[in-house]
């Protein structure tokens, strides 16, 4: 993917592109804030099985946030992760990424998208909601600390 620079609806302007295997540390610290859960080697592995899924958002030039989207044996999409530094959450960050991964996707014949939330992050599901995700399960203990997730999925 061509790097895209572009204003977020909460008007930041940022620039998404495909991640570079230099941007790991970043990423890590970013996971790390989001999801205290994070393997380096896992975001490496996916990298190396997708790239093209693998994306970022920067500001001034600075990561502040990225989506891992994989493609499932059934032929869907599945944003893996998704994590904006906390410094730049609730500005559209999160949202951009998104659609972006869609773009992605819908470029690949891909019919469906689907990810796994915890019970706990009203605000993601919220975001979620917002762009059509539909809540169509739940899986107990899907977390390292024992707490559940909330399987949704929209149509692409």
């Amino acid at each position: 993917m061509k790097p895209v620079v572009m204003s977020t609806t909460k008007g930041l302007v940022i620039r998404i592109r495909n991640f570079e295997m230099r941007d790991i540390e970043r990423i890590m610290e970013i996971e790390g804030e989001a999801f205290r859960e994070g393997d380096p080697n896992v975001y490496i592995e996916l990298y190396n099985e997708w790239p093209e899924g693998f994306i970022v958002a920067e500001k001034d030039g600075t990561i502040i946030g990225f989506e891992v989207v994989i493609l499932t044996p059934e032929g869907e999409g599945r944003v893996f992760a998704i994590a904006v530094d906390h410094r730049f959450r609730g500005k559209g960050v999160g949202r951009a990424l998104l659609k972006t991964a869609f773009n992605l996707l819908r470029k690949h014949k891909i019919g469906f998208v689907r990810l796994e939330v915890r019970v706990s992050n009203w605000v993601a599901q919220q975001l979620y909601r917002s762009m059509g995700f539909v809540e169509v399960g739940f899986v107990p203990f899907y977390y390292k600390d024992g707490e559940g997730a909330i399987l949704m999925r929209k149509v692409l």
